[in-house]
């Protein structure tokens, strides 16, 4: 047999996503979808992005808290922009990988160690999952209440959420870092590369914030969740959908982390509308309606910043 050819392989994976998007405009209709986008009038769109410049703004300073707890300081503005670059290549790439772009935005702007940036991004991501995770899981026990069908989806969100919080505990706490890199990571590095190895290490852990710095950012990442459901709420309105703002936004949160976690399409496209027609269903929503819904929500809450983030990336390069 031949081997497979892995790197060949990979670049297919973001089609993945693609081809699920296209399945379910097919399966759908797309009369029924077309149809349905007519139903929204514009002015709705409008008031659903309005509160996406107070979303940015505490990315922005959510961000900029962490960075002084690492004792590096950014102006408000700064972060603003490399915020809306971060989404614009956030969703052009698989898994929104093209994100973290913004810790060479970092290193360039302080002149930090690569290491340290990193473990700013990171904080930042992991600060990012922690809340949504905790929504999805209680999204997922009320359908469990619906039908216990959806059980294994709940230990799916408490697996991961418990690997993020374990993510972020050894990113703060370097004894506890130590001990895993000590087991897992460090035998595997060759004798000759292993003090640059713990230089690298030490560099991960400089200026590292405590774990009760973190409560400010997962608290203001929870108000961010609720405005990403609110923008995607208001074009819901549109269909006099009779859905509490409270499952809504459980279920789109799901919806949301489940684009963030299945790394096979480009910015999501695919999973998202999928996994939200599905966990839309038990409420009684037409498929066709959450799927425009979804998409609607793509538009307002990632589509409109990725333009604004493709303008900061020529206005901000990174080779000056």
């Amino acid at each position: 047999m031949k081997k497979i050819n892995f790197s060949k392989v990979g670049k297919f994976i973001p089609i993945i996503g693609v081809i699920l998007f296209i399945y379910i405009i097919y399966d759908i209709g797309i009369g029924k979808i077309v149809h349905s986008f007519s139903l929204i009038p514009i002015y709705f769109y409008i008031i659903a992005t309005l509160p996406f410049f107070l979303r940015i703004i505490l990315m922005a300073y959510k961000w900029q808290y962490i960075c002084k707890k690492q004792k590096m300081d950014f102006s408000l503005i700064y972060l603003i922009k490399i915020v809306f670059i971060s989404i614009y290549y956030a969703s052009i790439t698989p898994g929104g990988l093209g994100g973290y772009i913004r810790i060479f935005y970092l290193r360039k702007k302080s002149n930090a160690s690569l290491e340290k940036c990193i473990t700013n991004s990171l904080i930042d991501t992991v600060t990012g999952y922690i809340p949504g995770l905790f929504l999805g899981i209680m999204g997922v026990y009320l359908l469990i209440v619906i039908n216990p069908v959806y059980i294994g989806l709940f230990y799916i969100l408490l697996v991961l959420l418990f690997f993020q919080v374990v993510v972020l505990v050894v990113l703060i706490r370097k004894s506890g870092g130590d001990k895993i890199i000590n087991i897992f990571i460090r035998p595997l590095i060759p004798k000759r590369y292993k003090e640059k190895f713990d230089k690298s290490i030490d560099s991960l852990y400089e200026d590292i914030p405590r774990i009760k710095d973190m409560v400010i950012p997962i608290v203001i990442e929870l108000v961010i969740f609720i405005l990403l459901a609110i923008q995607v709420y208001i074009i819901a309105l549109a269909f006099s959908i009779d859905i509490p703002f409270h499952i809504f936004l459980l279920m789109h949160t799901i919806s949301v982390i489940a684009a963030g976690f299945i790394p096979i399409s480009v910015g999501g496209l695919g999973v998202r509308e999928g996994i939200f027609v599905f966990l839309m269903a038990p409420f009684g929503m037409e498929t066709y309606v959450a799927f425009v819904i979804s998409f609607s929500g793509f538009i307002v809450k990632a589509l409109i910043p990725s333009i604004i983030g493709m303008f900061f990336s020529f206005r901000v390069p990174l080779d000056k």
